[in-house]
């Protein structure tokens, strides 16, 4: 498998990626997302910029990591890999490779939002070492991106400083 920045020819095949990797919030308070994809055109400000990360296998997208700058932060906006490929360390794969180019960017920092109540959510961004925020620490952009996400009293904006 290798990581490499994303191309429009990918964006068909992401869908298909995020189609699967929904799937495993059936049976939750988060099955909204079964079945959910991204717009096509929510791609593009991410490709023009060079923060559209895929990881491929064998010429397939298996897995992908969306960003943009929000604020001072490196954002990530999403992080989807097919169910099929889920559980072999290819979604660290793909965070380590965005905060890596994020880092030689010069962000200080990286953010996301993610739900805080679904037990492997929260704590596997907390072990690649981001923190989840205090309300009262929550940076004006972000804590508006929060509050028009689906059950926002559900999610958490969590934080990591970078090198």
């Amino acid at each position: 498998m290798i990581v490499r920045y994303g191309s429009e020819a990918d964006i068909a095949a992401l869908t298909v990626v995020e189609l699967s990797a929904g799937t495993l919030f059936e049976g939750t308070h988060m099955a909204w997302a079964v079945g959910q994809t991204s717009a096509p055109e929510h791609f593009h400000p991410a490709l023009a910029q060079n923060k559209l990360w895929v990881a491929d296998e064998g010429g397939m997208p298996v897995g992908y990591l969306r960003a943009e700058r929000l604020e001072s932060s490196f954002y990530i906006d999403e992080i989807s890999v097919s169910a099929s490929h889920q559980r072999r360390g290819i979604g660290r794969v793909l965070i380590e490779a965005a905060l890596a180019e994020a880092a030689v960017r010069r962000f200080k920092a990286a953010s996301l939002t993610t739900d805080r109540t679904i037990p492997w959510n929260a704590p596997y961004y907390e072990r690649m070492g981001f923190r989840v925020l205090a309300a009262d620490q929550i940076p004006p952009a972000l804590a508006r991106r929060l509050a028009v996400q689906p059950n926002p009293a559900r999610r958490c904006v969590m934080w990591r400083d970078l090198p």
